[in-house]
């Protein structure tokens, strides 16, 4: 339970009161909306819950173009995915355009980078990585990694939250691999032995979202710098690269923003050409309210700033 300041430097908020609720199943939080026990979420329910909830009398819902990125990450010590080839060809073998369409009913934008195409670090000169699944064939075959028998190159593990709709999007995922003889298998876990386990780096593959860390373009060395392997930092799968150490240091540092932007924009390239992250979309924010409350502006960030500005009925 939070209370506003009356005392707060930049006035007082107009809730009086705030009170959390943790409601860990999707389901029941969108029923608690719907029958008036709750008054607002951000981005906890799936497209589907949304505009259903849309429809009903005594709630709306706001959206806006947001920042949270949802990504895959390698473990760069893993035998398989130690080859800069295998790492590409799951890129090209990931139809990234039908998740957003299909499974997220188009309320995502595909992701270019780390950093969300509106952010002023954003190179948009830097090549993607298209649907090509016979790219990807050519490359896992170059790659010292055949067909089979049974068609399977080689098993990979990803380990996954519980959360519903990464359920969805991995099992579809799972079936583009399994086209160009890659089977996925998915360990969705707890979240606290899923983070327990992704940062001590037993894992092949893992999937999550950042939400807000990728605001600034200094998630670069957080994610890939070798001085932040946890648990000093985010590079989970222990990349190590002195000479991208290097230009990130220079970005980090420049004071002129044009000079960091470059620097951001270098880097990116090789990102690209390594394959050090293969980045899926870039998630619209949703807010679902009880028409009661009012005013609501959400950040990009999907953090609870909204509740400065917003009003109750």
């Amino acid at each position: 339970m939070l209370e506003r300041n009356p005392d707060y430097f930049a006035g007082a908020a107009a809730i009086e009161r705030v009170r959390f609720r943790i409601v860990p199943d999707a389901i029941v939080r969108a029923l608690e909306l719907r029958k008036g026990s709750a008054d607002v979420e951000i981005n906890s329910l799936t497209p589907d819950m949304s505009a259903t909830l849309a429809k009903l009398p005594g709630l709306a819902v706001d959206e806006q173009p947001g920042t949270p990125l949802a990504y895959i990450s390698f473990n760069f010590e893993d035998p398989i995915l130690a080859h800069r080839e295998v790492r590409q060809a799951l890129a090209y073998a990931t139809d990234r355009a039908s998740l957003v369409k299909y499974l997220l009913h188009g309320q995502a934008r595909l992701a270019a980078s780390l950093l969300p195409p509106n952010h002023w670090a954003f190179d948009p000169d830097v090549a993607q990585y298209g649907y090509d699944p016979a790219r990807a064939e050519q490359l896992l075959d170059a790659a010292g990694f055949p067909r089979g028998p049974d068609g399977i190159r080689f098993h990979l593990a990803l380990k996954t939250s519980t959360d519903e709709s990464v359920r969805l999007t991995t099992a579809a995922i799972a079936d583009q691999w399994k086209r160009v003889g890659v089977a996925l298998d998915l360990r969705p876990l707890e979240f606290r032995h899923f983070l327990s386990d992704i940062s001590r780096g037993s894992f092949q593959l893992y999937t999550l979202r950042w939400v807000g860390a990728n605001n600034d373009p200094d998630i670069f060395e957080y994610v890939f710098g070798s001085k932040k392997i946890p648990p000093d930092g985010a590079n989970r799968g222990r990349y190590r690269n002195p000479a991208l150490d290097s230009l990130l240091d220079s970005a980090r540092v420049a004071m002129d923003q044009e000079k960091r932007r470059r620097s951001c924009g270098r880097f990116r390239k090789s990102l690209r050409k390594t394959s050090l992250t293969s980045t899926c979309g870039i998630r619209t924010m949703f807010c679902v309210h009880r028409t009661r409350l009012t005013n609501i502006s959400i950040p990009p960030g999907g953090d609870y700033e909204f509740l400065v500005s917003a009003r109750l009925q």
